[in-house]
């Protein structure tokens, strides 16, 4: 339980710095307006698969005349779906390198590549090497990174001034990359180390 409350404080520490660094190099643009309060998140975020749970929501900021994307999402998966109840926080940093425009207000993202930080929480799993095995011997179970590629739709809805996201991506595990490209190469099919996500996003910057 220590070394999780530890590692917590080093996750929280580190989202801190990230989300200054946005804000300090970030236009004060956000969608409500002048009087905004830096703070208030740009985008709301639903999401399922992609390895941060069942059902997964959060909040995001963007940055860089939003080409940058850094979202902290709360992921659940219930008993009945994976044999066992699973809470998990999820730190999302996305790029979007290519934009069009198409029909007026809306936007399409056709290639957009991400890194995530995902960490489990729970009893049985571990953050840091086990000291009494050889050096990488057993990698952490209760942390993981991921790679991802998506493409998404956005509309500007003319009625409420926000914009609706709707995305697809494709998420590979750490883990199972590895097996993928090297430990288990011949075996294992594209298919079989990939998840594919869908997700709703509501974005409050513009």
């Amino acid at each position: 339980m220590y070394i999780i409350r530890e590692n917590f404080y080093k996750l929280l520490t580190n989202l801190i710095i990230t989300i200054f660094f946005i804000f300090a190099c970030d236009e004060p643009s956000h969608g409500h307006g002048k009087n905004e309060l830096w703070y208030y998140p740009d985008c709301y975020t639903i999401q399922t698969a992609g390895y941060i749970g069942f059902i997964a929501m959060g909040i995001g900021f963007l940055s860089f005349n939003n080409t940058w994307e850094s979202s902290l999402l709360y992921g659940f998966s219930p008993a009945d779906v994976t044999g066992k109840e699973i809470h998990t926080v999820s730190w999302k940093n996305i790029v979007y390198p290519f934009t069009l425009n198409f029909l007026d207000d809306n936007v399409l993202l056709p290639f957009y590549f991400g890194v995530t930080m995902l960490f489990v929480m729970d009893k049985n799993v571990y953050w840091e090497r086990s000291t009494n095995c050889p050096d990488r011997y057993y990698n952490p179970t209760g942390r993981h990174s991921a790679v991802s590629v998506g493409l998404q739709i956005q509309g500007k809805s003319t009625m409420i001034g926000l914009i609706h996201g709707f995305y697809v991506e494709i998420t590979i595990l750490d883990t199972y990359l590895k097996a993928y490209l090297w430990d288990d190469s011949e075996y294992l099919n594209f298919d079989d180390v990939a998840s594919l996500a869908i997700g709703y996003k509501i974005i409050t910057k513009y």
